[in-house]
């Protein structure tokens, strides 16, 4: 009966790629793979990328070498690391603990060469105390918790330094290998080629593409099969031993703040507190992970001696929807054990007619967003309705809020009712600012079959009140005229996942003079502007609405095809270049030289538009073409691509290799 419920869970949740969930403990693990997949093995040994649950593997790493003494987790991290620096003295009060909680303050997140096309490197593991080196903080380490990818690469080093082994062989012999988990590992353990161990297919739109491999380790590069996530959920169990002791197990699972406006991070863990469990006495823990096309949820419930993984694939809405089926198996299983969760409901604010007038100080810009992205909101107020209007888009209908009578602000729709997912919003001033403060509950329509699939509740701090930014017209018109145009990654390797969307854009809108948007496909942050070259960071938002920021440099760059132009350059070690400065790629090239930092980016000329070449390449090199709206259309890293290209009207074409090699080109 429990595996006919937890079928019918995932099926009410079934994407199109591949599904793959486990419910099981030390000793076995019952795989189920449901009925309606476009891939239909019933193989156990799917292995895929189990992304940012990977940060699970490297705390739990740490924590063993806690249990052995080697590690204390509040002494500095430049104990263990001490080629660790920062251009800011403060990195010395950093923690082994403040790494694992996400308090650490570090501003910056994953860097460049990261997810690669069959292909293993190792870059991003040899370049990050470079790249940390150069890093601002966000916050004083230990102020307050923001999700934080480098500083499990960090602990990835500690591990090596203090354990005398490499990371990867850590994980095989002190994890992998004590739980029975034969296809857990990294990349340098896993690699196989492009076919890969993965017995998983990956698409871009209809077309297979090559395997993707993730370089940071500790903090997303775990590949592993369901059954063995779910096996090493259960190291987590109250009892187990296998992998750590109860002590160290239980200083994970300890919330970092005991303020419930924050997230409750653990030591690695996303969550160590739910409501709907909590109230049934019942501890879930919880973390989830995305990279493009693998996604991945695990969920342990110690006491009751549950773990749930869930692991999935394909072009879908990613560790949200993985979670929505961890959250199922949960509950079904405790259904099954008599301990039934009931729903989370809505919460049914009271509107009121009237807003009280000291909210008028409230008006002004706000850089408000989630976790991935963020951008610039003006909030003003009549007397019945708060109004949020987001510049920089398209949209021009700004979004209306009522108030609630005890300091909320409900989002309401044009009929002026409440919206299914109810946001709540809240004001709170604190150290001199202001922030927002958001109450999210989602409804998810037709997922209701079990508790866990058919709603979700969150709060955190999600904007802060911007200050004026006076600046010259000089330095507002120099940034207006870069946003005119695009910029493109160029410093990636040629089998870098990046170059499939690696389109930047500046935007400036007068409603918020003296700051600019950067976007790209993954979403924007906003930039304060300095000078004529410089725009920087400047929220203080106490949540991971604050996560990966950086810098922004304007520099003059001359490539390898002689031109002298602007590089857009990111304090991450992103480096992007304006499409303006692109040489036509005309009928008279026939061969275009590779170099090892930077990409050979062409605009397609109107003699070559609408025609085909045909490329002979080196082996280690690659080929992306883009249509004029920047979409991709063809990349070499389609499995089986064919040398012959049909080149859009007035898109984009670029040629990634090695230096010293080259790409002929034939008509």
């Amino acid at each position: 009966m429990m595996k006919k419920k937890i079928l019918a869970a995932i099926s009410a949740l079934c994407m199109a790629g591949t599904v793959y969930a486990s419910v099981g403990n030390v000793v076995n693990a019952e795989p189920v793979q449901p009925e309606h997949t476009a891939e239909t093995t019933a193989s156990q040994d799917r292995i895929y990328c189990i992304a940012s649950v990977s940060k699970m593997y490297s705390a739990l790493a740490v924590m063993q070498l806690v249990d052995e003494g080697k590690v204390e987790l509040d002494a500095p991290v430049t104990k263990y690391l001490p080629d660790f620096r920062m251009n800011d003295e403060r990195y010395k009060d950093i923690t082994v603990r403040m790494l694992m909680n996400h308090t650490s303050g570090i501003s910056v997140g994953l860097m460049t060469n990261h997810y690669l096309y069959d292909d293993v490197d190792s870059f991003v593991h040899d370049n990050t105390f470079d790249i940390v080196s150069r890093q601002r903080f966000k916050s004083a380490p230990g102020e307050y918790a923001c999700y934080n990818n480098m500083g499990f690469e960090l602990m990835e080093h500690i591990v090596e330094n203090v354990s005398g082994m490499s990371f990867t062989d850590y994980v095989r012999n002190n994890i992998a290998a004590k739980i029975g988990a034969d296809h857990a590992g990294t990349a340098w353990s896993l690699y196989m080629g492009d076919t890969g161990d993965t017995q998983v297919s990956l698409y871009r739109g209809s077309l297979p593409i090559e395997y993707p491999y993730e370089m940071a380790a500790g903090t997303g590069g775990i590949y592993a099969t369901a059954p063995d996530v779910a096996n090493f959920g259960s190291a987590f169990f109250t009892g187990n031993d296998v992998l750590l002791s109860d002590d160290a197990k239980t200083q994970m699972s300890t919330r970092w703040n005991d303020d419930t406006k924050y997230e409750s991070y653990g030591l690695g863990w996303d969550f160590v507190e739910q409501v709907e469990y909590e109230k049934e006495n019942i501890k879930v823990m919880g973390k989830g992970g995305d990279v493009p096309y693998m996604h991945s949820y695990l969920l342990v419930a110690p006491d009751e001696q549950i773990s749930a993984a869930v692991l999935t694939a394909g072009n879908d809405s990613g560790s949200q929807y993985a979670g929505l089926m961890a959250f199922a198996l949960m509950d079904v299983v405790l259904e099954e054990r008599g301990k039934a969760v009931s729903g989370l409901t809505p919460p049914e604010p009271k509107i009121t007619d009237t807003i009280p007038d000291h909210y008028k100080k409230y008006e002004g810009l706000y850089c408000i967003g989630g976790l991935y992205d963020d951008g610039i909101c003006r909030i003003t107020f009549d007397d019945t309705a708060m109004y949020r209007e987001d510049l920089g888009t398209d949209n021009s209908s700004p979004e209306r809020y009522r108030y609630t009578g005890d300091g909320g602000f409900v989002r309401v729709n044009d009929s002026g009712r409440m919206t299914s997912d109810r946001e709540i919003i809240y004001f709170e001033e604190k150290d001199g600012k202001i922030f927002i403060r958001t109450d999210l509950f989602t409804v998810y329509p037709g997922l209701g079959i079990y508790r866990g699939l058919g709603n979700a509740a969150e709060s955190m701090y999600t904007g802060e009140k911007m200050e004026e930014n006076p600046i010259s017209d000089s330095v507002q018109r120099s940034w207006d005229e870069l946003s005119q145009t695009f910029f493109v990654k160029y410093n990636e390797k040629w089998t870098s996942q990046d170059y499939e969307s690696p389109f930047y854009r500046v935007v400036t809108d007068e409603g918020f003079p003296g700051y600019i948007l950067a976007k790209n496909s993954e979403g924007a942050r906003t930039e304060k502007l300095t000078d004529e070259n410089h725009a920087i960071f400047f929220t203080s938002i106490p949540s991971s609405a604050n996560r990966d920021l950086f810098d922004i440099e304007i520099t003059r760059q001359t490539y390898a095809d002689k031109t002298s132009a602007a590089s857009l350059d990111l304090s991450d070690g992103t480096r992007c270049r304006s499409v303006d400065s692109f040489p036509l790629f005309s009928a008279d090239i026939t061969e275009v030289s590779l170099h090892s930092s930077e990409a050979a980016w062409y605009r397609i000329g109107e003699d070559m538009s609408g025609k085909s070449i045909v490329v002979e390449r080196p082996d280690n090199s690659s080929v992306f073409v883009y249509n004029k709206f920047r979409e991709l259309l063809y990349s070499t890293h389609i499995r089986d691509a064919v040398n012959t290209i049909d080149l859009p009207p007035n898109g984009y074409i670029a040629f990634i290799g090695e230096t010293g090699d080259s790409v002929k080109i034939f008509k």
